[in-house]
């Protein structure tokens, strides 16, 4: 009796270690699956870097605000001034989808790109999407000096374009759904959900694109004088305003002589116009001056090109800003 009781007990000690082990596998199982499963959603998160923060919004608008979408310049600093950091260049090399604005300010990039072992690596640039124009020179503006032999100078001058197309709201459409087409082939499984938030999106900027057209035909004024640089050739070719600016729109120049303020001082009270405008980030110091000699006042247009991380989370957007533009120019044109 004793006996058969001492193998009955043998025998419930070994299922039970057989049951343990089991649970312990299936644990294991289910453990390794789900950290399978999750590497596999990772994988799947489309992970997209913006250079600066138009297409960086655009992004948002068609992924969605949640998305994993990185934005490089968010410190306020001008975009012809940005170094990319070791981390940022990790970013792009690391990502699914660069968007970069494709001239000279981010001539950087293309090394980065270039050197990059990452094979999902896409990229776009701006300035390929658009019909870019040469970078112009208007009348009294000052040139940049440049010490270049004439072979070079000629190569330069053809390959400089001038990069600001988002300032136009016709080519911000034609970018947003650009980039929609590209996120949709990149990540055919929510290619709907980007097709229809793009849709939406284009809506709102064709309405706004409406608004700025009519304010333009049924102004008193057609022409804009810049006391700045000029990043806004697109969105002044757009409605045909007459411009004049005291440097080009990448220019590194802050001082204007003598002759270029006079001049804008001049066509300011030629064309009797109330102001003159700065752009974001201007020292204002140059406006300041022909605002004194002409009696006008000083306004601001913002070129979307530098926007802080902390004006993001308050809700800044590219439409909000081309909407506060519009106002602006209402006022000045009028």
């Amino acid at each position: 009796m004793k006996r058969l009781l001492a193998i009955l007990m043998s025998a419930v000690v070994l299922l039970t270690l057989l049951c343990a082990c089991s649970v312990q596998k299936q644990e294991e199982a289910g453990s390794s699956l789900s950290a399978e499963s999750t590497a596999q959603t990772d994988e799947k998160s489309l992970s997209v870097v913006c250079s600066i923060f138009p297409q960086y919004d655009f992004c948002r608008e068609i992924m969605g605000k949640d998305a994993n979408i990185e934005l490089l310049l968010k410190s306020k600093v001008d975009m012809h001034n940005y170094k990319p950091s070791a981390e940022d260049i990790l970013k792009i090399k690391n990502c699914d989808l660069f968007i970069d604005i494709g001239g000279e300010s981010d001539e950087w990039a293309k090394d980065i790109v270039a050197s990059a072992d990452n094979s999902r690596l896409s990229v776009l640039s701006l300035i390929d999407l658009v019909e870019a124009k040469e970078e112009e020179t208007l009348e009294g503006m000052e040139e940049e000096d440049h010490e270049h032999d004439e072979d070079e100078e000629d190569e330069e001058h053809e390959s400089e374009k001038d990069e600001h197309v988002w300032t136009s709201l016709k080519n911000a459409q034609i970018i947003v759904r650009a980039i929609s087409e590209r996120l949709c082939a990149l990540d055919a499984q929510n290619s709907a959900e980007y097709k229809k938030n793009a849709d939406s999106y284009i809506e709102k900027l064709a309405a706004l694109e409406k608004q700025y057209a009519e304010t333009v035909s049924t102004a008193k004024r057609k022409t804009l004088v810049f006391a700045d640089r000029f990043p806004f050739r697109y969105l002044a070719d757009d409605y045909s305003l007459e411009c004049f600016a005291a440097f080009s729109g990448c220019s590194a120049e802050t001082q204007a002589s003598f002759e270029t303020v006079a001049f804008l001082a001049e066509k300011v009270k030629d064309k009797n116009l109330p102001y003159v405008l700065v752009i974001d980030g201007s020292d204002g110091s140059v406006a300041q001056t022909v605002a004194s000699q002409s009696g006008a006042k000083i306004m601001a247009l913002d070129s979307c090109q530098s926007v802080s991380e902390e004006e993001i989370n308050e809700g800044k957007s590219y439409l909000s800003i081309m909407q506060e533009n519009l106002e602006v120019l209402k006022e000045v044109l009028n």
